[in-house]
């Protein structure tokens, strides 16, 4: 987490700027009453992850619904990682580097007991996307 943590969004790498850009694109588009998807359809096809968008959405719907207390995101041109930001981003990168034993108790300090599962398999499925620009393993 400390690794992202109050950075300036410039000075992290560009899948975790793409990532970052997603979440706040996601919270902003719930919080209009808009389609979430649909927000994040153009970027994740654009970046060849298309297929990963319902595995990200169902994430932030996890974290929405079921996780501990309220996320807090920058706004869309926010210079700064937040602390929420970053915990999140970490998510993510454990989800990368494993093992699955290690992302399920970090989604646990995210989200109740019934929901770690489901966050922690849609984080894996969306960073392997990432890393891979494919959704192939996917059963």
């Amino acid at each position: 987490m400390y690794r992202y943590l109050d950075r300036a969004v410039d000075r992290i790498d560009e899948p975790e700027r793409f990532l970052l850009t997603a979440m706040r694109t996601w919270v902003g588009a719930a919080r209009a009453g808009r389609c979430c998807c649909q927000a994040l359809h153009a970027g994740f096809a654009w970046r060849g992850v298309a297929e990963a968008l319902p595995d990200f959405n169902m994430l932030m719907a996890t974290l929405d619904q079921d996780g501990f207390g309220q996320i807090r995101f920058g706004a869309a041109g926010s210079a700064r990682v937040t602390d929420d930001e970053a915990r999140l981003l970490s998510l993510f990168a454990t989800a990368q580097e494993g093992p699955i034993a290690r992302l399920k108790r970090v989604a646990a300090g995210l989200v109740v007991e019934d929901a770690v599962g489901t966050l922690a398999q849609a984080a894996d499925f969306v960073a392997t996307a990432m890393a891979t620009g494919t959704t192939a393993h996917r059963p």
